[in-house]
């Protein structure tokens, strides 16, 4: 059934006429990116006491963006921090801070900003209104932002990249981060958020195959499918898998740069065979199941597309990018 419904989604696909390249999605007009984790920042600033400042960061956060580069006021994101992971350069403190009285993070395990439109305020200046979760509590801010990186090609990698800065400033109290009497009446209830975002679309062929000591499925795969097909190879990796299980590297980020190669080429029939088989064999997998989501919307086939992204977020209840994905096609 399943290979029936890709069957399907392509001749409708063929059928409908040109299709939209990879990289822009028509069904949601514009480009999935994530973010450049080690070259994005989340601080935060505090005062102490009326004396000096508490300055933190938070070191494991998540974003998408889905980036439209002719109307970036269309553009829309969706970002989500571990408030475990905070850190204000004192283990201790840092303890405290993720106890019940303050972040609570094993109850409330994530901080979620999700957008709802974007204000153009000048060249490159805009204010993303949206949504802030904080300890169970939602309310609305606002966020300053100025683009930083135009849409462009690194020089180093060839990687596709975007980004901005910005800061806003909101009320601890207003989320319920209140903390015991003494330390919570020492530190100030304003709190100023810094933000800087480096958006990522990876160039997948400057990423090589994992490497090990036995030759890359990847590699063999990328043969076949020049020489037979996408369906022939997808087809000689479950051969290979089953009968020479100890012949290659059969890791699943083998199929991953296979079918991120084949998406970058436009290559989204070809791509989407590569998932399916990448997606029977390692099923728990949410990021096969994120890329079949794009390539149906690639296609156009908003069902298929939202049934894939739905898996990922099952698998993945805190993935950002099958929580962005969906809200746009549905």
């Amino acid at each position: 059934m399943r290979y029936a419904r890709i069957f399907a989604a392509l001749f409708i696909a063929v059928t409908a006429g040109a299709q939209e390249p990879a990289g822009r999605i028509g069904l949601i007009g514009a480009e999935i990116f994530g973010i450049d984790r080690t070259h994005s920042h989340l601080g935060f600033t505090i005062g102490f006491m009326g004396l000096t400042k508490v300055r933190g960061t938070f070191n494991d956060f998540t974003a998408t963006i889905l980036y439209d580069d002719v109307h970036p006021e269309r553009s829309s994101l969706t970002l989500s921090i571990d408030p475990a992971t905070i850190d204000t350069n004192s283990d201790m403190r840092d303890k405290d801070l993720q106890g019940e009285a303050w972040f609570a993070s094993a109850k409330h395990p994530r901080i979620v900003f999700q957008s709802t439109r974007i204000e153009p305020k000048g060249k490159d200046r805009y204010v993303i209104h949206g949504q802030l979760t904080v300890k169970g509590v939602t309310r609305a801010i606002a966020v300053p932002m100025t683009r930083t990186v135009p849409r462009s090609a690194d020089t180093g990698w060839g990687n596709i990249r975007i980004g901005g800065t910005g800061a806003v400033k909101i009320n601890r109290r207003d989320f319920g981060i209140d903390g015991p009497e003494f330390w919570s009446n020492a530190l100030g209830d304003e709190v100023e958020i810094e933000i800087e975002l480096l958006g990522n679309r990876p160039n997948w062929d400057r990423r090589g195959f994992p490497r090990g000591e036995k030759p890359a499925i990847g590699e063999e795969l990328m043969k076949s499918i020049e020489a037979d097909g996408a369906a022939a190879a997808a087809a000689r990796f479950h051969q290979l898998r089953a009968q020479k299980p100890n012949d290659y590297d059969f890791g699943p980020g083998q199929l991953g740069v296979v079918a991120n190669r084949l998406l970058q080429h436009g290559r989204v029939q070809d791509a989407l065979l590569v998932l399916v088989a990448a997606s029977e064999a390692w099923p728990e997998e949410p990021g096969f199941h994120a890329r079949m989501g794009e390539a149906y919307a690639l296609l156009g086939d908003k069902a298929s597309a939202i049934r894939a992204y739905e898996k990922a977020q099952a698998l993945s209840p805190h993935g950002t990018e099958a929580k962005e994905m969906l809200r746009r096609l549905r």
